[in-house]
């Protein structure tokens, strides 16, 4: 995902802290998140997030979150949660998973019919999207063979006995 342009980030700064950028601190974390209007966005600052650990520490370390890290970050945290809401509401919520995110990148699996996960589909609503949802660039894949077979031998229980044949020593 793109990062927040500069002339935004400014915009963002201005509203949400004034004319002083200062810091967040723990106290006043949940009053700066409902400014960005997701008070949630709070309880994504901790240790096991995978964007929000980064503010975490800072928050452990120093005390405060420095106030442009903390407005890009939540302006990144927003980005994130429109383009996951635009997939659930396009594919259907349980057939959208999230396999993985670090910072700015992320990778959905999608479930669906034939007919509606067709490369051609998948891309072309991506495209659509691709500058609303500040997409800086995706690809869109289907499951490999070597994915399906390495699916299936993490589910298949270890084999314990001997086989059939086969004499113990």
């Amino acid at each position: 995902m793109s990062p927040p342009q500069p002339h935004e980030l400014q915009e963002v700064m201005e509203r949400v802290f004034g004319q002083h950028s200062g810091a967040v601190t723990a106290n006043d974390l949940g009053d700066k998140c409902q400014s960005f209007g997701n008070a949630s966005l709070a309880s994504r600052i901790e240790p096991g997030h995978p964007t929000g650990y980064s503010l975490a520490a800072a928050m452990d370390r120093d005390g405060f979150i420095r106030a442009e890290a903390f407005a890009a970050w939540c302006m990144e945290e927003t980005r994130f949660d429109e383009l996951d809401g635009f997939l659930r509401r396009s594919f259907g919520d349980v057939n959208v998973q999230i396999m993985e995110r670090q910072n700015d990148f992320c990778r959905f699996k999608l479930r669906g019919s034939n007919d509606q996960l067709k490369l051609s589909k998948v891309f072309a609503l991506v495209e659509d999207i691709k500058t609303r949802m500040h997409i800086r660039e995706y690809s869109v894949s289907q499951t490999t063979l070597e994915q399906i077979f390495n699916y299936f031998a993490a589910q298949q229980a270890e084999e314990k006995g001997v086989a059939r044949g086969m004499n113990v020593a």
